[in-house]
């Protein structure tokens, strides 16, 4: 049997014997002719070990995103282009509004806001969280504690009740955000189980986290309720203190 090897610069073809075939499967000899057989051997030797090792460079490819995570299915994130994995902080933000666990989720010793927008183009989902909704969002979660707070704290009749809410509803508005500060992002593209099932396009989900130091807060609180009874608005700050928006809108 003969082989012919169109190698560039080997112009001969090259018989193949039970020697070679013998070398091939690890038998180390020097056939005739004079032939160096060993060196051949560790040359194909090198070559399997060389093309075994890409190979496993391509299985060990970037982490892939887990298919199922609880009842949503994440096709793609933020990290995934890089084989970098979701954060911590990400499942946190979306499972709790419990300042104390998001500071130490975050690593951030401010007063935390979080805002969640979700579309089927992640530009524009971001561009409009960012650049539209979050100071929005995060002034109507400001008026949105301060009326729950009125609420479960008013006292007297109903005008006197109505009259308070109003009050501090208006006032509510004057509380600047004026310090803001985006501290991170992160993106999901994902859809349901149902979702899939009834082939209902993925969305996108943009999360933004937004921090103010405590004591700025506190300032912008104590300047838009300036004559409110001191004790009460104390307490107000304090409620605001563990008060987080986190919604997920379309």
């Amino acid at each position: 049997m003969v082989i012919v090897m169109p190698l560039r610069g080997i112009r001969k073809s090259i018989p193949v014997t039970w020697e070679w075939v013998w070398i091939i499967f690890g038998v180390v000899g020097e056939p005739t002719g004079g032939f160096c057989m060993k060196k051949v051997v560790v040359l194909f030797s090198g070559c399997l070990s060389l093309a075994f090792a890409f190979f496993c460079a391509g299985c060990a490819s970037a982490p892939k995103v887990n298919e199922i995570s609880g009842p949503t299915e994440i096709i793609e994130h933020k990290g995934t282009a890089f084989g970098v994995a979701q954060p911590e902080w990400v499942g946190v933000v979306l499972g709790t509004p419990n300042q104390k666990t998001l500071s130490k989720a975050l690593g951030i010793n401010k007063h935390i806001w979080v805002v969640s927008k979700s579309g089927p183009n992640l530009d524009f989902v971001k561009t409009w969280a960012d650049q539209v909704d979050a100071r929005a969002e995060i002034g109507a979660s400001i008026k949105q504690g301060i009326s729950d707070f009125v609420g479960g704290r008013a006292q007297g009749d109903k005008s006197d009740v109505e009259e308070t809410v109003e009050r501090y509803s208006a006032r509510a508005s004057a509380v600047s955000v004026a310090g803001l500060n985006k501290e991170t992002d992160w993106w999901v593209l994902g859809r349901t189980k149902l979702q899939k099932k009834n082939d209902v396009e993925p969305k996108y989900t943009y999360i933004v986290v937004y921090s103010m130091d405590e004591d700025m807060y506190s300032k912008h609180i104590k300047e838009a309720f300036k004559g409110e009874n001191d004790k009460v608005i104390d307490d107000l700050i304090k409620y605001l203190m563990n008060y987080t928006m986190v919604a997920a809108k379309d």
